[in-house]
């Protein structure tokens, strides 16, 4: 057997330098196909990919284009619909309005119809009153010349120079009728209807040619022989007793005051000067459910508004130690004392006066006299108005403020805290109400508010859902001044009185005064004076 060499393996590289070459060759060239076979297929996969994706692309573009078709349809066919309702609507008030026209119309001709049937019946009236008064007037005529004729011939001869005399009746005129009122003759047998005739008004004149013999007037008619006046005088009454003239002046003095003069001379006695009641003044309580929400500074700067406007104002503070005096210049804390705060000489201010008092110091919540109300009562005596700054959570201390029936005012900062809390705080109120157990319900104002912010601006939309008109129509804008202010010794009225967050204290003055007037010391029945 011829041996065979084992047959070389073709993937060894091997050592002779030419078929080293060759090698390289031949497998570079099946690398090369390779390469370019792998590159045609990565380009097929990669444009099977594109196509499916503009597929994909043109199907969303159809689908896109049929839905904004079927839109377009659906908004063309609600569009007419709803012009051929407006059509309808159209022709239906139309047709309402005509015949409202018509019936107006018919209404109308109607009314004129009656109004000339009114007018007719009050003309024909009016006809037939004239000539009945016409016809009442020729009848007294006649009725008077009859009388005249007959008196004439029942005269005696002797009595014939006196003709020439004035007689006891008229004959009236027929181009001047006498008015019905007042006749001149003696009414007739059968007087015409609408014409009143009053013989009582009439006094007859005592004729000279009536005898005053009964016996020769007795064959006279009974309307000729006039008839014994009645006098219809009012009865005397009894002379009242005599009054001397210096009783008549007491009298007429001590009645009214303007009648001294004419008695005492022109000046008056001096009087007694009137003592003046002042009235009760309104109380506003500022009550928050939780702290930091600017309560302490709201009630100091709204009190220094209003003494801006010429209020005498009472502060109280509801915590023993508190930072109320400070906004005033204050460098310590006194609890129950009263202390007044003056504003500069030029400025026309009114003072403030503000008291500490600490609520638990004053007695129990059950105690019959209330002293926490009592003491406010006593302080707030000749003042226009109070301001309470109610201890932060503090039931007790509100219960009890409350007998002074306030007006309640809840600052919020605009968070969720303030959202969830007024449920809260409105139950609160309505269960314990105020001196009449009627609920009160408080107000509230945002305080801290910054317009720029989303959220301040939702929480505020939320709140109004929620209050209401019970939430002020405006806000109390963020502000670094009032910290500022307070690190000074003033509110911000004096520290900034120019400033964004000032135009909101001062409108919130406003409002408080809206809400209830500052008490006044009434004075009635009190006459001016000249000095």
């Amino acid at each position: 057997m011829t041996k065979r060499d084992a047959l070389p393996d073709p993937n060894e590289t091997p050592e002779d330098v030419a078929t080293l070459y060759s090698w390289a060759n031949l497998h570079g060239a099946k690398y090369r196909d390779f390469s370019a076979s792998r590159a045609q297929t990565r380009e097929k996969a990669r444009q099977r990919v594109e196509q499916a994706m503009e597929e994909e692309r043109l199907k969303a573009r159809q689908d896109a284009e049929a839905v904004r078709i079927a839109e377009a349809t659906r908004v063309a066919e609600q569009r007419n619909r709803a012009a051929e309702l407006a059509a309808e609507q159209a022709a239906r008030l139309a047709a309402q309005g005509t015949a409202r026209q018509a019936a107006l119309e018919a209404a109308q001709e109607l009314a004129r119809q009656q109004a000339a049937q009114k007018d007719a019946q009050r003309a024909a009236q009016q006809a037939a009153q004239q000539a009945a008064q016409q016809a009442a007037l020729e009848a007294a005529q006649q009725a008077a010349q009859q009388a005249h004729a007959a008196q004439l011939a029942a005269q005696p001869a002797e009595a014939a120079p006196h003709a020439p005399q004035q007689t006891a009746w008229r004959i009236p005129r027929f181009d001047r009728p006498t008015p019905p009122e007042t006749p001149s003759y003696p009414p007739p047998a059968s007087p015409a209807p609408n014409v009143p005739l009053r013989e009582e008004s009439y006094t007859p004149t005592r004729s000279p040619w009536i005898s005053p013999d009964a016996r020769e007037s007795g064959g006279r008619p009974a309307w000729l022989t006039p008839e014994p006046v009645e006098s219809t005088s009012e009865p005397v009454l009894p002379p009242a007793p005599d009054e001397t003239l210096q009783e008549s002046r007491d009298r007429l003095v001590s009645r009214w005051y303007a009648l001294q003069s004419a008695f005492e001379g022109s000046v008056p006695p001096a009087q007694a000067v009137p003592v003046p009641v002042p009235a009760r003044p309104p109380v506003l309580a500022v009550f928050s459910l939780a702290g930091g929400v600017g309560k302490t500074s709201i009630v100091a700067t709204l009190g220094r508004a209003l003494s801006a406007r010429g209020e005498r104002v009472l502060l109280v503070d509801s915590a023993p130690y508190g930072l109320m005096p400070f906004f005033f210049g204050a460098r310590d804390q006194r609890p129950g004392l009263l202390r007044t705060f003056s504003p500069p000489i030029a400025s026309g201010d009114a003072a403030i006066q503000m008291i500490t008092l600490d609520p638990e110091a004053l007695g129990p919540e059950t105690a019959v006299q209330e002293a926490l109300t009592a003491e406010i009562s006593k302080h707030a005596r000749g003042l226009g108005r109070v301001i309470v700054d109610l201890a932060t959570a503090s039931g007790a201390t509100t219960r009890r403020v409350m007998r002074l029936a306030p007006q309640v005012l809840v600052p919020l900062v605009p968070d969720l805290n303030s959202v969830i809390s007024v449920s809260s705080i409105d139950a609160f109120f309505d269960h314990n109400g105020g001196a009449s157990g009627k609920p009160s319900l408080p107000h509230y104002v945002l305080n801290q508010f910054d317009p720029s912010l989303p959220l301040h601006l939702d929480v505020r939309e939320v709140l109004r859902e929620q209050l209401g008109d019970r939430l002020l129509p405006f806000a109390l804008r963020r502000s670094p001044a009032v910290s500022e202010a307070l690190a000074e010794g003033m509110t911000v009225m004096d520290y900034a009185p120019n400033s964004a967050v000032a135009e909101d204290f001062a409108s919130l003055a406003g409002w408080v005064k809206s809400l209830s007037a500052p008490a006044g010391t009434g004075f009635r029945g009190v006459r001016w004076s000249e000095r």
